[in-house]
């Protein structure tokens, strides 16, 4: 299965900072996986290609999403995991190495961690902000700044601990987001104004658009990148009507929510073909309990 957001268990410093500033690197990447991957793996590639005065950590957490199968923590309780332990090693380095660049890099689940933690500094003059940048890749509170924004910005939350908390900014920081346009983890169009646009995402993510090259350091930078694709699905613009996206319209209303996000579940099931359909619950998000 394609991983879909991430989660550990506590912070593992893959290369630990001497204390003496002079050992301190110029750049410390700070790495967080997605679902199913606690121990930020996917970072391995990258990270054997840093050069020199630039090391990483790997922050570890629970990277689990209930009410997926194998997945025993809820996604709440992992994001909350993720956000503190990698809070802290931050601030920790921080405290070490007062003069070093901080990159925080998080993919999928990884980058609501990431992108929650690069939030709350945006609030904070602890750290200042120039030396602070962000790279995300999938993250499911993307900003709609660019088309459409990430799932949690789009459909409401439907099962408790699986908590969609809408969009979210960085203020002065630079944030550099990457998204796959066939990706409905971070590109998830209003299925109310365009369910085959949506639809395009649903088939994007169950056939591999949610991966993606992950290189913090070659990445960085400040905005949004899109990366076009040629859709899965033939779909037009949205309808243009001022109406909102089914987040924006019913979360906080867990009935309603639920109602309007089956017959989201249901319009897109029958564009999919039967394999696709079969794999509908890879996809929490639209799990609807059973009555």
């Amino acid at each position: 299965m394609v991983p879909l957001l991430g989660i550990t268990a506590a912070t593992v410093a893959t290369a630990e900072p001497a204390s003496p500033a002079a050992a301190c690197p110029d750049r410390m990447i700070f790495e967080v996986g997605g679902n199913g991957d606690p121990k930020a793996d996917v970072y391995n590639g990258s990270n054997e290609r840093l050069p020199a005065g630039v090391a990483f950590t790997k922050v570890e957490y629970s990277a689990s999403i209930a009410p997926l199968p194998g997945n025993p923590i809820s996604m709440d309780d992992s994001v909350a995991e993720g956000i503190g332990n990698l809070d802290r090693a931050v601030r920790d380095f921080h405290g070490a190495c007062g003069g070093a660049q901080i990159t925080i890099s998080g993919y999928s689940q990884g980058a609501i961690v990431a992108g929650d933690v690069l939030n709350a500094l945006s609030a904070d003059t602890v750290i200042p902000h120039g030396q602070v940048n962000g790279v995300l890749y999938g993250d499911p509170r993307r900003p709609s700044d660019n088309g459409p924004g990430g799932i949690e910005g789009n459909i409401p939350t439907i099962i408790p601990g699986l908590s969609m908390k809408g969009e979210r900014g960085f203020g002065d920081i630079a944030v550099h987001e990457i998204c796959n346009k066939n990706d409905t983890i971070c590109f998830s169009e209003n299925p109310i104004t365009n369910l085959l646009g949506f639809a395009n995402g649903v088939v994007g993510y169950l056939s591999g658009d949610h991966r993606y090259v992950i290189d913090p350091h070659a990445h960085m930078g400040n905005g949004d990148t899109v990366h076009d694709q040629p859709p899965r699905v033939p779909h037009g613009p949205p309808l243009p009507l001022p109406i909102g996206t089914p987040w924006e319209i019913f979360n906080g209303n867990l009935g309603a929510a639920q109602d309007s996000v089956t017959q989201i579940r249901n319009q897109v099931a029958n564009a999919l073909s039967p394999e696709l359909r079969d794999r509908l619950a890879e996809l929490p998000f639209l799990s609807v309990p059973s009555a």
